[in-house]
């Protein structure tokens, strides 16, 4: 059983390890890293802002092949996992937006080279060829824009070889997942170079379905990207990118995690319907007559060119994403006959998103004590999206939607030396935004005028909002390779429609407010002994008005019907540390943690959790007794699915072999968070406790990388942990569901790459 004390006599014998081999190897020193946080080039050092930066390399070392990955890597980083990918949430210092509402953006921008994605889900795709992984903390909003309210992942992929080489890597592992990768890059003519790659996986899943003998989470994909980059005179760049992938698959499982005796769903027997199911955090397996499925597929194309003014250069980026995905999932999770149907519930939802970007920008480049970035930014994105849950019964619901939004933003950042040791950082973004919405209930029978209170005409909507963002830092160097830096920060995310079964034409009249906030750190940027310490520290405190959230509200029909409210005031605050070091040149070591006291501030009318009691909190609102509008103040409570404490840390050791053509590495990752509630509205059975995770791996080399063969486990004490805890829908309060993610398991594998 692993156990902490275990786990310090390991780093102990490490640590003993390196010192002994210190004496005969030369002492290492760290690379430097370049970043574009702040949309130019810069060394991660001098940049005012808490950023994690991964390199080629380390996303090889750690293996990371899927956007959910990060959370392993990226101190403050969660991810709370839906059934369908348009139900992830991606938290950074405990602010995310988990709603299913198309007509709402989430707190967490994600950026691929230079573009923005329109839908959250658009970004748990599978991750290739990629030259570097940027996540930056807190608001972005100023350079990044309205969507970056929480922070930014910024993925930056290769760029075409000045020399003809190529690349083939493929994977296995023992729960089955087949993974191949290719590509080739060089020169087409003089000035032009070109980049090709694509990738095919197939992964069975990893929770057996019992009703059908299949296992959920199944996954298979393909993509190919390709780049073009020509210098058409020295002053001159331009860029051409395009890509397309396709995924088929099922539902990410839910399995249940507790009931009490007797609970049944819409009638029928849970203790009938998992017998011989160990019910549990530890289940997988589940028993119900639907796999579901998920169909996707993305095309995006983008050109970007450079233009050298003199002193300054002219950037021009303009791209156009197509997105869609089409859903199916079993609603009451059962294999039993529901409201006469023996298939039970199903509900389908296709998915259909368009995102037209350009942007502009000035950035300086002439040398002196003044830098600068102008740029102008517009966005123009529609999301269609139907839905439909059925055959029978009161849960009976059909209808289709559409939002939009418009976007129009211009920009301004300057660094300014105040003196040779001091630097001023300001900048500035005006935002215009416009939204609409268009929704229809296709299912129902009344008549005027209840036809208009459920929207079986066309329900529209529209909207209109200007804001303004800023943000201002002032830095000091203190030392050689020493920087302090304290900032501040106003963020915004825009106003939003309320898409859901429960769309009305108050929702149409009346969007979710916008969400804003204040944002102050403080932060330490440094390296020591000779270029082999890395330390950077940073303090935060962020306070947010208006918070978007959604609360899953059970109707008397049984259903759960989502509704998206605007939360008083919260509050985050803490401490971010990370240390990299390189004592010798065959050792490296990382350290990354996050401290992170996120509370609601003010919330007093917010929904009581199903079943909770006036002793629990939940108090009746008008006063006309039991049974009617009750409501609780969750004023002091944390936020869900946001751990106080968060580590992970890594090292890596080189075996030098000077007799053969290869050498060899071992690398260990262990990575822990503390408890967490998913549920805002604080329902204890929605815990998951804290738990640890330990990686490794062993292979070879050859000291020119032509090729590597890695061995790795992943969960290697078979640790389960839950990416989210919810409830069962027509199920009674006492009863819980979880989402366990793939790498809440144990499995082991192999990589291969060859380089050429």
């Amino acid at each position: 059983m692993f156990t902490k004390s275990r786990l310090i006599a390991g780093l102990s014998a490490l640590a003993i390890a390196q010192s002994a081999y210190a004496q005969d190897v030369p002492e290492g020193t760290l690379d430097e890293i370049v970043v574009t946080a702040q949309k130019r080039e810069q060394n991660l050092q001098q940049v005012p802002v808490s950023v994690t930066a991964l390199s080629a390399e380390a996303i090889a070392n750690k293996g990371i092949t899927q956007f959910e990955n990060l959370s392993q890597v990226a101190p403050g980083l969660t991810i709370t996992q839906g059934t369908q990918r348009t139900g992830n949430s991606i938290n950074l210092r405990g602010i995310g937006t988990s709603a299913f509402s198309i007509g709402v953006e989430p707190a967490v921008a994600v950026v691929v080279d230079d573009v923005p994605i329109l839908n959250q889900g658009q970004a748990f795709a599978t991750l290739t060829d990629i030259e570097r992984i940027e996540v930056l903390r807190g608001p972005q909003g100023t350079l990044f824009g309205k969507n970056a309210s929480a922070g930014v992942v910024n993925i930056v992929t290769r760029a075409p070889s000045d020399t003809l080489t190529g690349r083939i890597a493929a994977s296995a592992t023992t729960d089955e997942e087949y993974r191949f990768e290719a590509g080739i890059s060089g020169p087409l003519a003089e000035n032009v170079g070109f980049r090709l790659n694509g990738f095919y996986s197939d992964f069975r899943g990893y929770v057996k379905n019992r009703a059908t003998g299949n296992y959920l989470g199944a996954d298979k994909n393909w993509g190919i990207r390709g780049k073009l980059v020509a210098d058409l005179s020295d002053k001159v760049t331009i860029s051409l990118s395009a890509e397309h992938s396709q995924t088929e698959g099922n539902s990410t499982p839910r399995t249940v995690r507790s009931f009490t005796p007797g609970s049944t769903v819409f009638g029928a027997s849970l203790a009938n319907n998992f017998a011989g199911v160990r019910v549990g955090p530890d289940n997988y397996v589940v028993n119900q007559n639907d796999d579901g499925f998920a169909k996707g597929e993305q095309t995006n194309v983008s050109g970007r060119v450079s233009i050298d003014l003199g002193g300054v250069d002219l950037i021009s980026i303009t791209s156009y994403q197509k997105w869609g995905l089409d859903t199916r999932d079993d609603v009451e999770q059962i294999n039993l006959p529901v409201f006469g149907s023996a298939t039970g519930l199903v509900q389908s939802s296709p998915y259909d998103t368009k995102f037209f970007t350009q942007e502009l920008r000035l950035v300086s480049t002439a040398s002196g004590p003044f830098q600068y970035i102008l740029g102008a930014f517009y966005a123009d994105g529609q999301t269609d999206r139907s839905f439909d849950r059925g055959p029978s019964g009161p849960l009976l619901s059909k209808w289709v939607s559409n939002a939009g939004t418009k976007t129009l933003a211009a920009f301004a950042q300057g660094t300014y030396d105040l003196a040779e040791t001091t630097h001023l950082d300001a900048g500035i973004r005006y935002n215009h935004e416009k939204i609409d919405v268009a929704f229809q209930r296709l299912n129902g029978v009344a008549v005027p005028p209840a036809n208009n209170a459920v929207c079986l005409a066309t329900c529209t909507g529209n909207a209109s909002d200007d804001h303004v963002t800023g943000k201002v830092s002032l830095r000091q160097d203190v030392a050689e390779r020493v920087m302090v830096y304290a900032s501040f920060a106003t963020g915004y995310k825009g106003q939003g429609y309320d898409v859901s079964s429960g769309f009305n034409p108050a929702r149409a009249a009346n969007p979710v407010k916008p969400e804003t906030s204040h944002a102050y750190e403080i932060g330490m940027k440094s390296r020591f002994f000779d270029n082999r310490v890395q330390l950077n520290v940073t303090g935060f405190w962020t306070d947010y008005n208006n918070f978007q959230a959604q609360a899953a509200v059970v109707q008397p029909d049984q259903s759960v019907q989502f509704q998206l409210n605007n939360v008083g005031k919260l509050r985050t605050r803490g401490v971010e540390v990370e240390l990299q070091t390189k004592p010798t040149r065959a050792l490296s070591f990382d350290f990354a943690a996050t401290y992170l006291d996120a509370k609601v501030k003010e919330y007093p009318f917010a929904n009581c959790y199903t079943g909770q009691t006036a002793a629990q909190g939940c108090f009746d609102v008008d006063g006309t007794g039991p049974g009617t509008a009750t409501a609780q103040n969750l004023a002091g409570r944390p936020l869900a699915n946001a751990p106080k404490l968060m580590f992970n840390t890594s090292a890596m050791y080189d075996i030098f072999m000077d007799a053969m053509p290869f050498d060899a590495f071992v690398t260990v990752d262990y990575r822990y968070q503390s408890k967490v509630n998913f549920d805002l509205a604080q329902n204890p059975l929605y815990v998951e406790k804290a738990y640890g995770v330990l990686n490794g791996s062993i292979g070879i080399r050859q000291r020119e990388d032509a090729y590597r063969v890695t061995l790795f486990v992943n969960n290697l004490f078979d640790k389960n942990f839950a990416s989210n805890v919810g409830g069962l829908v027509g199920g009674p309060a006492s009863a819980a569901n979880q989402v366990l993610s793939r790498n809440s398991r144990r499995y082991f594998g192999i990589r291969a790459n060859y380089n050429f």
